[in-house]
């Protein structure tokens, strides 16, 4: 699946997404930007994210995993995603296409930048906790197991890790209590208007509550009513609705 994304400019939330006329990287949004990565969500939405707030158009190009073992050789550091801009040399990192898109899209202002990275440094913290339980079914020999070990065997640790994650003075509760805190009554996490900390912060959210990971119940932001609020209001923004919508009619077709 690759796409082409060119959202409207226009919409009932307008106020509410910034203007990529005022930034002084206009000129860059006229460059082909070509972002590749596997067809999930995963470590590149939030930079599609951030392209699609801030009205930038860009190739999404989303590749099969039996293409990877082809592709791999080919990229910087044998990772994905994988951005070009133009004629230029392709980037790694997702944090640095992230900031890049931001600043592109308005989406990264100078006079909020400590409290944009101060997000991004607690959703990074979430993750770490959650990541021992997913990558203990992929790469147990990460954590010192077999990388033979029967599958069982992986289930079985990998439902103890999450039944901990999830426990009351767990480390999910725990961090989503410091996102809603930090979010207050702001309709965003760094005010009114969103930024690349509220694409960090939205695709590990979706990521929790999409019922993909077993031993996480996805009503867990039920506990969470502000977070939550703020979860459907980010969905509610037009250009949001757009991407969502696009990607919903290429899987049905």
């Amino acid at each position: 699946f690759c796409s082409r994304v060119a959202l409207p400019d226009t919409c009932s939330h307008h106020h509410l997404e910034p203007s990529l006329s005022t930034t002084p990287f206009a000129m860059a949004a006229h460059m082909p930007i070509k972002l590749t990565y596997f067809g999930i969500e995963g470590v590149a939405e939030k930079v599609r994210l951030a392209f699609v707030l801030g009205g930038i158009e860009f190739e999404d190009d989303r590749i099969a995993r039996d293409q990877w073992e082809t592709l791999k050789p080919t990229t910087k550091y044998g990772q994905l995603p994988m951005m070009k801009v133009g004629d230029d040399e392709p980037i790694a990192q997702s944090g640095a296409m992230l900031r890049w898109a931001g600043q592109l899209g308005g989406l990264y202002p100078p006079e909020q930048i400590l409290k944009i990275e101060e997000v991004i440094g607690l959703a990074e913290d979430l993750m770490r906790e959650l990541m021992p339980s997913m990558y203990i079914g992929m790469r147990p020999q990460v954590y010192g197991y077999p990388e033979d070990m029967p599958d069982e065997d992986k289930k079985a640790i990998q439902m103890k890790l999450r039944e901990k994650l999830i426990a009351p003075d767990g480390a999910l509760p725990r961090f989503l209590g410091f996102l809603q805190a930090f979010l207050g009554e702001s309709q965003f996490m760094c005010g009114d208007k969103p930024t690349i900390a509220d694409c960090q912060v939205i695709p590990q959210l979706r990521h929790l509550t999409k019922g993909v990971l077993d031993g996480i119940p996805p009503t867990i932001l039920d506990g969470f009513p502000k977070l939550k609020a703020y979860f459907d209001r980010f969905h509610c923004l037009e250009r949001v609705k757009a991407y969502h919508g696009k990607l919903a009619a290429a899987a049905a077709s």
